[in-house]
């Protein structure tokens, strides 16, 4: 089957870049893969470092799934915040500077990429919020490290994980969950996390009241309805997985963290919830052992993984009957990391190593050696909503 995988690479790669049409007949035969040859690179594509196995196309084209850029944002309790928007929605809430912002999953569903400029005091970053529903997932990047460049949705897959592009050069493909170029004159090249955390909309708007929230969109889409029926309750994924241990379902959520040494554990929501409403579970992770802390919290649906070293001080959390605290300075703490109160309020914790939330079958398909916090199967009570 690997024998002509090079010229099926070259043949995909440019069918992707001229006539995206043509996409599902150019990669019927050969799923993308493997590292281009230069006898079959004419200079236009570069290299691609993927698995033959786990490279698929889902029949949309590039850009059918219209990414958005600059979209607007509507203050997050002004009347015209959009009506599908229901408290336990999920969003990405993120912070630049004193300003909250927070991006729903119900229209990530049908754009999946948002590029965008957002200030807080002096500051102005180049984001993209990324969502994939297929796997869950959901990062951002800041777009400095490639000067800006929008991303677009490809309408290919790479273990069911959406497979952004770089419209600088309309070719270069970036998995999601990798965040890292794998194919074209890009390859190599890997994004920054941006500090973010998935929660629910009641719950990030009680933290930030004054929160900006994407809303207004310019395209036609019924935002109340999640349009993929049954697949977040089913165990399926429905395109080329690596298989699965069946330590949990596959599409319960996990808060997932990799370390800059290569490490990965993922820690399921299902097992975070058997600890109470609010757990400060202290680790130390990778190889290095950073001392870490994740805090959950179940009534917003949250969770996020931060080193508890704050200056030259390490801090011990343990939970209140609202919050957190440290023990060593008495301040108070919310999930997204943030000190509202005490010695170091207005103190943000520092992400520990990169880490967000995605599905766990979607998880271990990139991280095939991860570490599972928690018992290997998920408690019975456990309940899947599907668009949660």
């Amino acid at each position: 089957m690997r024998t002509n995988s090079r010229r099926s690479v070259q043949r995909c790669l440019t069918a992707f870049v001229v006539a995206p049409a043509l996409l599902l007949a150019a990669c019927s035969d050969e799923p993308l893969g493997q590292e281009l040859g230069p006898e079959d690179d004419p200079g236009q594509t570069g290299s691609c470092l993927l698995d033959l196995e786990f490279f698929s196309s889902t029949g949309v084209v590039r850009d059918g799934i219209p990414a958005l850029t600059q979209p607007l944002f509507l203050q997050g309790t002004h009347p015209d915040v959009p009506s599908f928007l229901n408290p336990e929605d999920r969003v990405i809430g993120y912070l630049v500077g004193d300003e909250a912002y927070a991006v729903p999953h119900r229209i990530l569903w049908y754009h999946e990429i948002a590029n965008l400029s957002a200030s807080g005091l002096s500051a102005t970053v180049d984001l993209a919020v990324t969502y994939c529903p297929l796997t869950g997932s959901a990062l951002v990047f800041d777009r400095a490290p490639i000067n800006g460049a929008e991303f677009g949705v490809s309408g290919l897959l790479y273990k069911s994980n959406l497979m952004m592009y770089d419209r600088r050069n309309q070719v270069s493909l970036w998995p999601q969950m990798l965040g890292e170029a794998r194919c074209g004159p890009g390859t190599g090249s890997k994004l920054t996390m941006y500090p973010s955390i998935e929660m629910t909309w009641a719950g990030w708007l009680s933290l930030h009241p004054n929160t900006q929230v994407l809303g207004e969109i310019a395209f036609e889409r019924d935002f109340g309805r999640y349009p993929y029926g049954d697949y977040e309750t089913r165990e399926t994924f429905g395109f080329p997985m690596p298989p699965s241990d069946g330590r949990r379902h596959q599409k319960e959520r996990v808060l997932g963290v990799r370390t800059p040494d290569g490490g990965a554990i993922a820690l399921p929501f299902g097992s975070l919830a058997a600890k109470g409403n609010l757990a400060a579970i202290a680790m130390n992770l990778g190889r290095d052992r950073v001392p870490s802390v994740v805090l959950w919290d179940e009534s917003r649906q949250a969770a996020m993984a931060y080193k508890t070293r704050v200056g030259e001080q390490d801090l011990t959390f343990q939970t209140t009957g609202s919050g957190f605290r440290d023990l060593e300075t008495e301040s108070h703490w919310t999930v997204d990391g943030r000190a509202v109160d005490g010695t170091l309020a207005g103190t943000l914790l520092e992400p520990s190593g990169e880490a967000f939330v995605a599905f766990w079958g979607a998880w271990q398909a990139f991280h095939q050696d991860t570490d599972l916090w928690g018992p290997g199967k998920p408690p019975p009570t456990l309940e899947l909503r599907p668009g949660g």
